[in-house]
């Protein structure tokens, strides 16, 4: 199981190489692009990454592997059988703010791998769109919450229907069909 570095010192290798977003956006970005299909094989996502993040300029070999490590992460996590996928975001010592912050920051960066990948909506289940629309509405989330045992509470509720929402898209979308499971059927 690959590991992800720390989100301080994740944050550190982006900002050294010129890119000033945040970890939980990017670590988003690549859970999106998964989540609606793209090809897990696909060299494709660096391409993407790099008109998104980085003006379609090639990135440093130190950013190849971080990003690397990142998609082969969110990958290996979509995939468990006991659901262990988790969204990046700071560690429940950083404020509440800072916290609040990156999930919307993940939540943008999910909905951008999505979009860049996904053009055809009208073909998303209901489920998909509702996922789709609660995520927009999540962006516009106020941040600003208090340090209270109520705020963390709710923000905690929040990270987990995102992460649950996240695993739905990719159970749906994400995975290739399974030639035994299809229906041979014509209806």
């Amino acid at each position: 199981m690959s590991e992800l570095k720390d989100y301080t010192q994740a944050q550190l290798v982006l900002e050294k190489n010129d890119i000033y977003v945040a970890p939980a956006e990017v670590h988003g970005a690549i859970s999106g692009l998964l989540a609606c299909g793209l090809n897990i094989e696909a060299k494709e996502y660096l391409g993407l990454l790099s008109d998104v993040f980085n003006e379609g300029q090639n990135f440093s070999e130190e950013l190849k592997q971080f990003f690397a490590d990142m998609y082969k992460h969110v990958i290996e996590h979509f995939n468990e059988s006991e659901f262990q996928f988790d969204l990046f975001l700071p560690s429940e010592d950083e404020s509440l703010l800072d916290q609040a912050n990156a999930l919307v920051a993940w939540v943008s960066g999910f909905l951008l791998g999505f979009g860049l990948k996904q053009k055809d909506y009208g073909k998303l289940s209901a489920d998909v769109k509702e996922v789709i629309s609660d995520f927009t509405e999540i962006t516009k989330l106020d941040t600003h919450f208090d340090d209270s045992e109520e705020d963390q509470q709710a923000l905690h509720e929040i990270v987990e229907y995102i992460r649950v929402s996240a695993l739905l898209c990719f159970a749906e979308m994400g995975k290739e069909p399974d030639a035994s499971t299809t229906s041979k059927t014509l209806h």
